[in-house]
């Protein structure tokens, strides 16, 4: 019998002494990668993408603004819009240009609605000139 609880007793003891081990390596371990996170640089977003969510976000606003009656807003949003497509053709060569076309159209509508037809019709060459 002494035997026999000399034994369970040797294996709880065991066990024991293994998970402890195991809880302090998983803790000194955790504890190296959050040392490590906190002093790595932070992630930096491509510009590009800025430019992308910033296009999209003016031309919707573009559209609420003019579905809302507010023709000066929604003109300076197709500005803004135009102008991120522009400076996103720039930074990627031979893409966003259907984008590009699109909203210098759009733009080029809002102008001549608004009574500027003479920079409407430049803004129509540009686009004309990306095709």
């Amino acid at each position: 019998m002494d035997l026999l609880l000399h034994k369970i007793v040797s294996a709880v003891i065991t066990a024991v002494l293994l998970t402890l081990v195991s809880a302090l390596s998983v803790a000194a371990r955790k504890r190296k990668v959050r040392r490590a996170e906190a002093t790595a640089p932070a992630p930096t977003e491509d510009p590009t993408q800025t430019l992308l969510r910033e296009a999209r976000h003016h031309e919707l606003q573009r559209d609420e603004s003019a579905d809302g009656g507010q023709p000066v807003k929604a003109l300076q949003h197709a500005r803004a819009a135009a102008d991120r497509w522009r400076a996103l053709t720039e930074q990627r060569p031979g893409r966003f240009l259907v984008e590009r076309r699109t909203a210098l159209a759009r733009l080029a509508q809002m102008l001549d609605a608004a009574g500027y037809t003479g920079e409407a019709d430049r803004v129509r060459s540009k686009a004309a000139a990306l095709a």
